[in-house]
């Protein structure tokens, strides 16, 4: 009897016919990406793989002269990630940044950057192998988007003008998955002018069957707190989920920074600054290796006070604190960034003012962060 070998990349098994190219397996996986990139751009090769943070990987080779005939070969990394209790499935395919001459030089480029996302070392960095904008100056918004980060609103209804009431997903773990950033709308009691969110990062359920999350406190710094905590301070108007599909930082490092931060001493305890060192800062060093505000920029006019200026109860602040003193001239904004940041350069210096231990806290959740992404049995991109 004659075996025909798959096509695909280190594929060795038989196809169910001469003609095709692909085994029945890899004909699925190339039939849904092919849809999703397009008919126009022909597929010229493909593999699939597993990776520590998602077993449901692959590369495929198109060919797209609209672009440049002399560099036509274009690489594209599929990552797929199934339906999970109430979060539906997300496939998400990032270009690489730029075209190959032949279609052995784009092949093996693939083979390197395969070999890179597999790499399980305490200071990996996978998102920096993908994301085109890596070592551009952007701003934040063109670093923490589709298809690197999504972003999905949370079940989250209020009632009433101060929204004295509110319902929010009791099992937190039906929707998030351990180190996503959240992000909660809130608007204080005693004021209606301004609408802000707290932002931490969700951890998982513990033993006990308790959802988890790790956030920055104006007045105790870090600290791990139930579901239910983070979201008491304040009328919980929205909530917000920020995934990374590919993760920024090794999962291990997330996990003893985290331990580090809550640890002894409670990180940013008694050094909260709402311009500077907020909770969103914190989430975003954790995470994204981000020591940035998003809403620090957006409210930059709201929060430009006059030198020496005391303000109490004056604007609702991220992580609700309602004291702040100083000003623009002596302490900055985002820590003297402006409305661009280079990704690499962040991530770079925010491992600089992160420290990290191994405790009871790192191991549960390192156990916590790779268990959320099993291949799938069928097809790893289907």
């Amino acid at each position: 009897m004659t075996y025909y070998k798959c096509g695909a990349n280190l594929c060795y098994t038989d196809k169910n016919y001469s003609w095709k190219v692909y085994c029945s397996y890899h004909e699925k996986c190339l039939e849904k990406v092919q849809n999703w990139i397009g008919f126009f751009y022909p597929i010229l090769e493909m593999e699939t793989f597993e990776t520590w943070f998602n077993g449901n990987c692959g590369w495929v080779i198109i060919k797209n002269n609209s672009k440049s005939s002399s560099y036509p070969y274009y690489i594209h990394v599929i990552i797929y990630e199934p339906s999970l209790r109430d979060m539906r499935e997300n496939i998400k395919n990032f270009e690489y940044k730029c075209g190959y001459a032949s279609l052995s030089g784009a092949h093996n480029k693939a083979i390197r950057i395969k070999n890179k996302l597999q790499n399980n070392g305490f200071d990996d960095t996978p998102m920096l192998k993908v994301h085109p904008k890596a070592k551009n100056w952007e701003c934040f918004g063109n670093l923490i988007t589709s298809p690197y980060v999504i972003k999905e609103y949370l079940p989250c209804t209020s009632s009433g003008l101060l929204r004295h009431t509110s319902t929010v997903p009791a099992s937190a773990e039906y929707y998030l998955k351990p180190l996503d950033v959240v992000w909660v709308k809130r608007r204080e009691e005693w004021t209606l002018l301004k609408n802000y969110y707290h932002v931490g990062v969700y951890l998982g359920k513990d033993k006990d069957g308790v959802n988890q999350i790790c956030h920055l406190d104006n007045y105790r710094g870090a600290k791990i707190t139930d579901w239910r905590s983070f979201l008491e301070v304040g009328y919980c108007e929205e909530l917000i989920r920020y995934h990374p599909i590919v993760p920024f930082k090794n999962y291990r490092k997330i996990a003893k920074q985290i331990a580090w931060a809550v640890d002894g001493t409670p990180y940013r305890k008694g050094n909260y600054s709402l311009r500077n060192r907020n909770c969103e800062h914190f989430a975003n060093m954790i995470v994204y290796g981000i020591n940035y505000s998003k809403q620090v920029w957006d409210h930059d006019t709201s929060l430009n006070v006059t030198n020496g200026l005391k303000l109490t109860a004056a604007i609702p602040t991220f992580g609700l604190s309602m004291l702040f003193t100083g000003s623009l001239e002596t302490e900055g904004t985002n820590n003297s960034k402006r409305s661009t940041i280079k990704l690499t350069n962040e991530m770079s210096e925010s491992d600089d003012k992160l420290g990290w231990i191994t405790d009871d806290w790192s191991n549960w959740i390192e156990c916590k962060a790779q268990q959320e992404v099993p291949p799938k049995k069928d097809c790893r991109i289907m």
